[in-house]
């Protein structure tokens, strides 16, 4: 029996304390915050529990502290499913810590971060066997251990897809290997101020990828493969909390890469995921199993 992850993340995982409040605060003002709880984060993290909500098998490759963060971050793994075997502990390190103001009536956050205080997870420390045997690689930056696994899953003939927390500048020597960059607005923004999404996604297809998706939030996406480009709408919620939803979008993709659906089946299916997930506090609160997704479709399409 093939014991394979169907995906294998590289990236970054958190611990993220959310505050709710009636809306964001100006300068030096004192508020009282309607609601604290504390979350798993991160962009691997959620995307890859996204996937495994689904249905999905998935491993995390990541380094974490081993500290109480980072104990509390190998649980929440562990209680999604994640294969955790690759989990790399840093003796002494402190992990990732986020604090995510929410405004409670959009769900609009504002976000504050320690990095860890441990090295990234080394290209020497992978191993070509575990990236070429998963399906899906996904990463969320560009680094030695990045280019080496998109390198290997390429030659394996895997996809690679891309959630870039950098600029194009510093990702533009991974994106020859990339097959699925998702870019957020912001990032397309900055790379090709005034354009359109669609010339973004367009611009991407042509450094290489198969099929290139610019997310715009409550609009939607637009998403280019194949010579053709197309918008794709946003599914409307209730909305309590957008912390997420572009990674539970990325999971959700890669799901769909899985079983092989064509592109506008696999945006449609990512974009109702990731609409979904922003129906509760924190970025994996309501990530929803396979069958609630389903049903959504279905009653979204009646």
């Amino acid at each position: 029996m093939n014991n394979a992850p169907d995906i294998i993340g590289i990236g970054v995982c958190t611990v993220d304390y959310l505050v709710i409040v009636p809306r964001l605060p100006q300068r030096n003002e004192n508020m009282r915050a309607r609601r604290f709880a504390r979350e798993l984060g991160g962009l691997a993290s959620i995307a890859l529990i996204a996937a495994a909500r689904l249905g999905a098998r998935a491993q995390l490759i990541a380094r974490i502290g081993d500290d109480d963060a980072g104990a509390y971050i190998r649980a929440g793994l562990l209680a999604e499913g994640i294969d955790v075997s690759r989990l790399l502990v840093a003796a002494g390190g402190e992990s990732h810590v986020s604090v995510i103001v929410v405004d409670e009536p959009s769900g609009d956050r504002s976000i504050m971060t320690r990095l860890p205080t441990s090295q990234a997870v080394a290209a020497r420390e992978l191993r070509r066997e575990d990236i070429c045997g998963a399906r899906v690689l996904f990463v969320d930056k560009y680094n030695e251990s990045t280019l080496q696994a998109a390198k290997w899953a390429r030659e394996a003939g895997r996809h690679v897809v891309l959630d870039p927390s950098q600029p194009y500048a510093e990702v533009e020597p991974l994106l020859e290997y990339v097959t699925v960059p998702i870019v957020p607005e912001a990032w397309a923004r900055a790379w090709l101020p005034g354009q359109p999404a669609s010339v973004v996604a367009e611009r991407l297809c042509q450094a290489g990828a198969q099929i290139a998706i610019v997310t715009l939030g409550e609009r939607g996406a637009v998403a280019s493969w194949g010579g053709q480009t197309r918008a794709f709408p946003a599914f409307a919620v209730d909305v309590v909390d957008t912390t997420g939803a572009g990674d539970a979008y990325h999971g959700a993709f890669m799901y769909a890469l899985l079983q092989g659906w064509d592109v506008p089946r696999m945006a449609t299916f990512a974009a109702a995921v990731g609409a979904l997930n922003c129906r509760a506090l924190g970025g994996r609160g309501a990530l929803p199993r396979l069958d609630e997704v389903e049903n959504f479709l279905a009653r979204s399409a009646s």
